[in-house]
């Protein structure tokens, strides 16, 4: 099977930047529930707008290091990274990344493969994508909902189960495929301050689903990653994500994503190269209105309007705003999870 490495397509190294963007794919077929698929063609028109327009598409180890380390970096960089081994990344997603030279990075749950699950690659194919120079990464045994505990379960029997999954999967792909990655994928892309405090003490980074770029000032507990499949896999709307720039978070209160509030209050402080009468905040797509604690440095808060609120288990508010002299945005998700008996997945 061919190697897939670093390409640079048409990237000028004399661009320095400090920021990433990291998509994120599950299926890629037809057949498969379409929130979290692609078609092969939408796939195919993704890679070659990485292509065509100058990005660094890099591995992800290489991406974490460089904006940990606070290297210079091309303007536009990109890390592909697939989720749960589903059969159809290795059938049909591989060979197309083979096919541009493009790395890419399969976080695994370990136990449906142990249990040959329909639908799932098998050890002798991970293998073959490692040897191939795929990055074989966590993505925990079970594909948990990491948030919940268990019946009767106390905070630290759930983080000790936690801390005690995570290891097992890492010690599960070392043994199978050689590799040893202290990076994790979420299961989906829940986390609170205890789990990344555990994450952390355990030496990994750890990756989350809602969407961002990534740059020198990221939590590398809690790395956002734009989801590129379903109604975004669009052209018009992926190229718009993979062009994204990071905001510093100077401030963000709450830091944990845990709420019991159906319409919760967050209070930031970004930082950038915008004018800040170009910055929105949005919410199911409606504008949210910033409260200004000091607007010349950026701080405020934001609280969907009374009557506007949210049911699903997760959710987001979406700050955004143009850098200044391109077409390229700024993007923030503050995410949110609301664990409830009644909205589990």
């Amino acid at each position: 099977m061919a190697l897939i490495t670093t390409v640079t397509a048409g990237c000028s190294t004399d661009a320095h930047a400090q920021h990433a963007v990291i998509a994120t794919y599950h299926h890629v077929s037809e057949s498969t529930p379409r929130s979290t698929s692609l078609t092969p063609d939408e796939l195919r028109t993704q890679l070659e707008y990485l292509r065509d327009n100058d990005f660094a598409v890099w591995p992800l180890d290489r991406v974490l290091a460089a904006l940990q380390n606070q290297e210079d970096m091309p303007e536009r960089v990109a890390a592909l990274t697939f989720d749960d081994a589903y059969e159809s990344i290795y059938t049909t997603g591989l060979p197309m990344l083979q096919e541009f030279g493009f790395p890419m990075t399969l976080f695994v749950s370990t136990q449906p493969i142990d249990d040959n699950q329909n639908g799932y690659m098998n050890w002798d194919q991970i293998r073959d994508m490692a040897d191939a120079g795929v990055i074989i990464a966590n993505h925990m045994v079970n594909h948990p909902h990491m948030i919940d505990a268990l019946p009767d379960e106390s905070n630290a029997e759930r983080l000790q189960r936690l801390r005690d999954e995570l290891l097992h999967a890492q010690q599960r792909i070392q043994d199978e495929t050689g590799q040893d990655h202290k990076i994790l994928a979420y299961p989906y892309g829940e986390f609170d301050n205890d789990i990344s405090e555990m994450v952390a003490d355990e030496g990994f980074i750890a990756l989350a689903q809602n969407s961002g770029a990534v740059g020198y000032h990221s939590d590398f507990t809690a790395l956002p990653r734009f989801p590129l499949a379903g109604f975004y896999a669009d052209i018009e709307t992926a190229s718009t994500k993979l062009q994204a720039l990071a905001f510093e978070i100077k401030v963000q209160e709450p830091r944990s994503p845990i709420t019991d509030s159906r319409r919760p209050a967050v209070t930031l402080q970004l930082a950038g190269d915008f004018n800040v009468s170009q910055l929105g905040c949005y919410a199911g797509g409606e504008p949210l209105e910033l409260e200004w604690i000091d607007r010349d440095a950026v701080h405020f808060s934001i609280q969907p309007a009374a009557g506007r609120t949210f049911d699903a288990r997760r959710f987001g508010y979406i700050c955004t705003a143009p850098k200044r002299g391109t077409n390229r945005y700024y993007w923030y998700n503050k995410f949110w999870t609301r664990p409830t008996p009644t909205n589990a997945d």
